[in-house]
């Protein structure tokens, strides 16, 4: 009570009372009380709590279409994406973007995948891009972009570099330097290794590719890394070694909350990162995807 009350600039006593004005009005107990405290949400205010979401969500969706017709625009664009992708992926898309949007605040939060889907899905970020993060459907939708490879990353005169054919075994033999299993270019690599029969012995792990670079340099191991990860200008000590067979690719996504306005700031910013996807193949998407959320479930066959 006390953080909604600051949150909304009111007193807490005021709170209280809308919150038991909405009780009264629609007849059903939003909130468990004993001995004057609150214990949570009842069954009927965490199905309500749904409702109101949707209703901020428009709210805000009303401000942003006004936006359009009356600033020229968005004011601000939250785009939600991992390290590798801001570092590697993103730059002269965000360049290109600034200087075509002067007046729009873009802003890059990153994070993980699981967080990055999660700051869309609550409305934190307008767009995310990322790997697929594992076990986050709802309520977002997902638009596939062009596959990304792995390379093994290992300081120059690594004896890996002599070998004429690189295999799990081979890698798994040395040090390695790994993501974080809770994304998905670390559980991808651990998985494929271990798959093939090999235990790897894991030095390090980190959370993004510029860190496992450093460590690798530094000559803590070796790591397999998404191969745009490599900058030749900067990475003068190190190497690189296809391994797009030994390890499974990464399909970004490009994810947004299937409720929200997708103003023309967030179609161009989509375009510029994964020209496929205009503005027909998006709401081509959008649709569909409405109607798979909309459709009944089916039962299998008996």
């Amino acid at each position: 009570m006390t953080r909604a009350a600051k949150a909304v600039g009111a007193s807490q006593p005021a709170i209280s009372t809308q919150l038991r004005l909405l009780e009264r009005e629609l007849k059903v107990d939003l909130l468990i009380r004993r001995n004057n405290r609150i214990h949570g949400l009842t069954v009927a205010g965490q199905s309500i709590i749904r409702s109101v979401d949707l209703i901020l969500r428009e709210t805000e969706n009303l401000r942003r279409k006004a936006l359009e017709f009356t600033q020229d625009g968005d004011q601000e664009l939250v785009v939600a994406t991992t390290h590798t992708y801001a570092r590697y992926v993103l730059g002269a898309i965000v360049k290109e973007f600034v200087q075509q949007y002067p007046r729009v605040k873009l802003i890059l939060r990153q994070g993980i995948p699981s967080m990055v889907a999660e700051w869309v899905a609550t409305g934190a970020a307008d767009i995310g891009i990322s790997g697929r993060p594992i076990g986050q459907d709802d309520p977002l939708i997902f638009l596939p972009c062009q596959t990304l490879t792995r390379s093994l990353f290992v300081p120059a005169g690594h004896p890996l570099l002599k070998e004429r054919k690189l295999t799990p075994a081979k890698i798994a033999a040395h040090p390695l330097i790994t993501l974080d299993t809770q994304t998905e270019g670390g559980i991808t690599v651990i998985s494929a290794l271990e798959n093939a029969g090999c235990e790897p012995n894991v030095v390090l792990s980190v959370i993004d590719a510029d860190v496992a670079k450093t460590y690798v340099e530094m000559g803590l191991g070796i790591a397999v890394l998404l191969s745009v990860a490599y900058d030749p200008d900067r990475d003068h000590t190190l190497r690189i070694v296809d391994v797009a067979d030994l390890f499974d690719p990464t399909v970004p996504q490009i994810m947004f909350h299937s409720g929200k306005h997708i103003t023309g700031a967030m179609f161009d910013f989509i375009g510029k990162f994964a020209p496929q996807w205009d503005r027909a193949a998006i709401e081509t998407a959008t649709r569909h995807s409405a109607a798979d959320m909309d459709a009944p479930p089916t039962t299998p066959d008996a």
